[in-house]
């Protein structure tokens, strides 16, 4: 059997490029030049790989869901308790605020969620699933502090987990409006009340 040409470009060393431009960019604001000049595939290349740039981006969004997925089951698992690693989650988020050297580019699941808003039914499925993931792995660190008797009973895992995403999701809006690095740690200290 004849064996087909190597490819000229890395296909998952690409498809983090094309990631990390959508978040940076969005999706309506990156354009096919911006995505073959960033990952420096050709333009037939890049037809014959993702079809056209709408399926480009679903499969960004799905490698950043399993890279997020992944860095939190880690981080867990490394955890000492299900509290600390909230604690651990909320205080890395909150030194974004601090951070100059670099922007706050937020999340890219909830920038789209931002960017398309409702207006397309495919990407509020993609969302929705997208969160449900996150969820569902976060979920476990709630409940293992509550096994542990570091987290409060008297809320339910399910309320809590969406409280710590909603908080998220408000904590990196903040960082994003440049509200002050303190007021973003008084958010941090009061949303950690919640788990008392």
């Amino acid at each position: 059997m004849k064996k087909g040409r190597p490819l000229e470009y890395d296909p998952e060393e690409t498809l983090e490029t094309a990631m990390y431009l959508f978040l940076e960019k969005g999706y309506d604001s990156t354009t096919l030049r911006d995505l073959l000049e960033a990952t420096k595939i050709s333009r037939s290349s890049f037809y014959h790989a993702y079809g056209n740039k709408f399926q480009l981006f679903e499969q960004c969004l799905d490698l950043f869901c399993d890279k997020q997925v992944a860095q939190i089951e880690h981080a867990l698992k490394h955890s000492i308790t299900g509290r600390a690693f909230i604690e651990n989650f909320l205080n890395d988020l909150a030194r974004g605020a601090h951070a100059v050297e670099k922007p706050n580019l937020g999340c890219f699941v909830m920038n789209t969620a931002h960017e398309f808003g409702g207006r397309n039914a495919h990407v509020a499925k993609l969302i929705s699933s997208a969160t449900l993931r996150f969820s569902q792995t976060l979920q476990k660190a709630i409940e293992k502090g509550q096994k542990e008797g570091v987290i409060t009973k008297n809320k339910s895992a399910e309320a809590l987990v969406f409280y710590f995403m909603s908080s998220i999701s408000g904590i990196r809006t903040m960082i994003s409006s440049q509200v002050p690095a303190d007021r973003i740690d008084e958010i941090v200290d009061v949303t950690l009340t919640a788990f008392d």
